[in-house]
Protein backbone atom coordinates (compact mmCIF):
# COMPACT_ATOMS: atom_id res chain seq x y z
CA UNK A 1 0.00 0.00 0.00
CA UNK A 2 1.72 3.51 -1.13
CA UNK A 3 1.02 6.50 0.19
CA UNK A 4 -0.59 9.37 -1.94
CA UNK A 5 1.34 11.99 -2.95
CA UNK A 6 -0.38 14.01 -1.72
CA UNK A 7 -0.24 12.91 2.02
CA UNK A 8 3.90 11.48 1.73
CA UNK A 9 4.68 15.51 0.61
CA UNK A 10 3.28 16.48 4.16
CA UNK A 11 4.75 13.54 6.17
CA UNK A 12 8.69 13.66 7.05
CA UNK A 13 10.41 10.42 7.63
CA UNK A 14 12.83 8.00 6.81
CA UNK A 15 11.86 4.60 4.08
CA UNK A 16 12.05 1.16 6.36
CA UNK A 17 14.39 -1.13 4.52
CA UNK A 18 14.58 -5.28 5.27
CA UNK A 19 16.16 -6.16 6.88
CA UNK A 20 14.87 -4.14 10.03
CA UNK A 21 17.06 -3.47 12.53
CA UNK A 22 17.57 -4.87 15.74
CA UNK A 23 18.34 -2.79 18.96
CA UNK A 24 20.08 -4.86 21.39
CA UNK A 25 19.22 -2.40 24.75
CA UNK A 26 16.32 -1.86 26.48
CA UNK A 27 13.76 0.29 24.26
CA UNK A 28 9.84 0.69 23.34
CA UNK A 29 8.64 1.13 19.83
CA UNK A 30 5.45 2.88 18.91
CA UNK A 31 3.45 2.42 15.62
CA UNK A 32 2.19 5.71 14.14
CA UNK A 33 -1.16 4.28 12.09
CA UNK A 34 -2.76 6.28 9.15
CA UNK A 35 -5.82 4.76 7.86
CA UNK A 36 -6.80 5.59 4.46
CA UNK A 37 -3.98 8.41 3.82
CA UNK A 38 -6.22 10.98 6.17
CA UNK A 39 -6.42 9.83 9.62
CA UNK A 40 -4.17 8.90 12.57
CA UNK A 41 -5.03 6.05 15.35
CA UNK A 42 -4.02 7.34 18.74
CA UNK A 43 -5.11 5.07 21.76
CA UNK A 44 -5.91 6.34 25.35
CA UNK A 45 -3.81 3.68 27.86
CA UNK A 46 -5.52 2.24 30.36
CA UNK A 47 -5.28 4.02 34.46
CA UNK A 48 -4.63 0.39 35.47
CA UNK A 49 -0.81 0.06 33.53
CA UNK A 50 2.35 0.44 35.25
CA UNK A 51 3.15 4.19 33.37
CA UNK A 52 2.05 6.77 31.19
CA UNK A 53 -1.61 5.80 32.95
CA UNK A 54 -4.48 7.54 31.04
CA UNK A 55 -2.27 8.88 28.57
CA UNK A 56 -2.80 9.81 24.95
CA UNK A 57 -0.56 7.98 22.94
CA UNK A 58 0.31 5.45 19.84
CA UNK A 59 0.00 1.83 20.37
CA UNK A 60 3.72 0.64 21.54
CA UNK A 61 5.41 -0.09 24.47
CA UNK A 62 8.72 -2.15 25.84
CA UNK A 63 11.56 -4.54 23.70
CA UNK A 64 10.31 -8.49 24.62
CA UNK A 65 13.11 -10.91 24.65
CA UNK A 66 10.89 -12.78 22.18
CA UNK A 67 11.24 -9.11 19.11
CA UNK A 68 13.42 -9.35 16.56
CA UNK A 69 12.74 -6.06 15.37
CA UNK A 70 12.60 -2.66 16.29
CA UNK A 71 9.47 -2.82 13.94
CA UNK A 72 8.52 -6.15 15.49
CA UNK A 73 7.88 -4.63 18.75
CA UNK A 74 5.94 -2.35 17.73
CA UNK A 75 3.97 -4.53 15.39
CA UNK A 76 3.42 -7.06 18.81
CA UNK A 77 2.74 -4.32 20.91
CA UNK A 78 0.16 -2.72 18.20
CA UNK A 79 -1.19 -6.23 17.95
CA UNK A 80 -2.02 -6.78 21.71
CA UNK A 81 -3.04 -3.56 22.28
CA UNK A 82 -6.03 -3.25 19.13
CA UNK A 83 -6.81 -6.78 19.03
CA UNK A 84 -5.81 -7.30 15.27
CA UNK A 85 -3.97 -9.24 12.97
CA UNK A 86 -0.18 -7.80 12.53
CA UNK A 87 -1.00 -8.50 8.82
CA UNK A 88 -3.15 -5.52 8.63
CA UNK A 89 -0.36 -3.20 10.03
CA UNK A 90 2.24 -2.44 7.09
CA UNK A 91 5.08 -1.01 8.44
CA UNK A 92 6.85 1.19 5.61
CA UNK A 93 8.96 4.08 7.58
CA UNK A 94 10.41 5.16 10.93
CA UNK A 95 11.30 8.62 12.64
CA UNK A 96 14.32 9.37 14.74
CA UNK A 97 13.90 8.06 18.05
CA UNK A 98 12.82 10.08 21.31
CA UNK A 99 13.52 9.75 24.54
CA UNK A 100 10.80 10.19 27.46
CA UNK A 101 11.06 12.18 30.30
CA UNK A 102 9.54 9.47 32.31
CA UNK A 103 11.99 6.50 31.70
CA UNK A 104 15.30 7.46 30.13
CA UNK A 105 15.80 4.92 27.20
CA UNK A 106 14.86 5.13 23.55
CA UNK A 107 11.78 5.40 21.58
CA UNK A 108 11.47 4.16 18.39
CA UNK A 109 8.54 5.49 16.09
CA UNK A 110 7.24 3.23 13.11
CA UNK A 111 4.60 4.62 10.67
CA UNK A 112 2.33 2.08 9.33
CA UNK A 113 -0.67 1.82 7.24
CA UNK A 114 -3.58 0.64 9.20
CA UNK A 115 -5.67 -1.63 6.41
CA UNK A 116 -8.83 -1.75 8.46
CA UNK A 117 -10.17 0.16 11.41
CA UNK A 118 -9.86 -2.06 14.90
CA UNK A 119 -13.50 -3.41 16.25
CA UNK A 120 -12.08 -3.51 19.82
CA UNK A 121 -9.29 -3.08 21.69
CA UNK A 122 -7.43 -5.19 24.78
CA UNK A 123 -9.50 -3.18 27.42
CA UNK A 124 -6.80 -4.16 29.85
CA UNK A 125 -4.17 -1.86 28.07
CA UNK A 126 -6.50 0.62 26.53
CA UNK A 127 -9.27 2.96 27.11
CA UNK A 128 -10.42 4.45 24.07
CA UNK A 129 -9.35 4.89 20.26
CA UNK A 130 -9.29 8.30 18.43
CA UNK A 131 -8.38 9.06 14.57
CA UNK A 132 -7.47 11.96 13.94
CA UNK A 133 -7.71 13.41 10.82
CA UNK A 134 -4.28 14.71 9.43
CA UNK A 135 -5.55 17.96 8.22
CA UNK A 136 -6.24 18.64 11.53
CA UNK A 137 -2.70 17.60 13.31
CA UNK A 138 -0.97 19.77 10.70
CA UNK A 139 -2.91 22.45 11.15
CA UNK A 140 -0.92 25.12 14.17
CA UNK A 141 -3.37 27.10 15.06
CA UNK A 142 -4.98 23.20 16.62
CA UNK A 143 -1.44 23.39 18.68
CA UNK A 144 -1.76 25.05 22.43
CA UNK A 145 1.56 25.87 24.21
CA UNK A 146 0.69 24.94 27.58
CA UNK A 147 4.19 26.09 29.21
CA UNK A 148 4.93 23.49 31.73
CA UNK A 149 8.66 22.92 30.27
CA UNK A 150 10.67 24.09 26.99
CA UNK A 151 8.24 22.31 24.11
CA UNK A 152 4.98 21.54 25.69
CA UNK A 153 2.78 21.86 23.01
CA UNK A 154 -0.17 20.30 23.21
CA UNK A 155 -3.48 19.30 21.13
CA UNK A 156 -6.91 19.11 22.03
CA UNK A 157 -8.33 15.65 20.87
CA UNK A 158 -11.95 15.52 22.61
CA UNK A 159 -12.23 15.72 26.03
CA UNK A 160 -8.12 14.79 26.21
CA UNK A 161 -4.91 15.96 26.14
CA UNK A 162 -1.92 14.88 23.38
CA UNK A 163 1.12 16.14 24.90
CA UNK A 164 4.50 15.35 25.86
CA UNK A 165 6.72 12.23 23.56
CA UNK A 166 3.72 11.67 21.65
CA UNK A 167 2.93 15.09 21.20
CA UNK A 168 6.60 15.56 20.28
CA UNK A 169 6.22 12.69 17.86
CA UNK A 170 3.17 14.10 16.11
CA UNK A 171 5.16 17.68 15.28
CA UNK A 172 8.27 15.99 14.06
CA UNK A 173 6.08 13.74 11.80
CA UNK A 174 5.05 16.41 10.21
CA UNK A 175 8.03 18.75 11.00
CA UNK A 176 5.76 21.41 12.51
CA UNK A 177 7.73 24.64 13.67
CA UNK A 178 5.33 25.75 16.64
CA UNK A 179 8.00 28.53 18.03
Amino acid sequence: MQLRNSLSSKLYYKKLIKPFFIHDLDYAAVSILIFEDNEILFIKRSNNLPTHKGHIAFPGGKREKKDDSVVGTALRETSEELLISQSLVSPFGYLDTIDTVEYKFNVFPILCNLKVKPSSFNEKEVQNIFYIPIEDLINIKKWQFRGLYSEDWVFKIEDEILWGATAKITRSLFNLDLT
